[in-house]
């Protein structure tokens, strides 16, 4: 019985393991933590598939693009990864931003041969530092006040709700 349970403790661990595959800190500089796979830096690319194809992120300084073409995200630092939001089996992809003491994640599906935003959230503030992923959710927790705000996926788009029970905090600046 207990070596059955401590092989049942092992499968229970690797599978939690499995959810959040890349964990960075605000040492290392990653602000967006959970994500299948990512690229930070001031410059660089990230090679994906989505839906059988291949593309390549990039970062060069302020401009982020998919193959060339430019995405509209805002200004600071920026991140881009890729996870599967809408649990189809294709990836969405995530850019994220950090400027001052606010952090954003906009979000991109594929869809008619091009990327399209299908989200934007975020948070500002001096208790502000972190995006979490976790399947089909993205939190950003204010360490300051303890509110838990999160966001998550349905249908293609993204539902708001806080612990604290206020409005959205996503900055309309970054």
């Amino acid at each position: 019985m207990k070596r059955v349970l401590t092989i049942l403790f092992c499968l229970l661990a690797i599978g939690a393991a499995a959810q959040v595959r890349s964990y960075g800190d605000m040492d290392s500089k990653t602000f967006v933590i959970g994500l299948d796979s990512y690229f930070f830096g001031p410059s660089g690319s990230l090679d994906f598939t989505c839906g059988g194809q291949s593309f390549r992120g990039s970062i060069a300084g302020t401009q982020v693009s998919v193959n060339g073409s430019a995405l509209p995200v805002g200004s600071g630092e920026k991140l881009i990864g890729v996870h599967d939001f809408t649990g189809d089996g294709a990836v969405e992809l995530v850019v994220g931003t950090r400027g001052g003491n606010a952090v954003a994640a906009y979000i991109f599906q594929y869809a008619g041969g091009a990327w399209k935003q299908i989200g934007k959230i975020g948070a500002s503030g001096d208790g502000v530092s972190e995006i979490r992923v976790f399947r089909g959710a993205l939190t950003v927790k204010d360490k300051n006040s303890g509110a838990l705000h999160t966001w998550t996926c349905h249908n293609g788009k993204f539902d708001f709700k806080s612990s604290g029970g206020g409005p959205d905090p996503t900055p309309s600046n970054l």
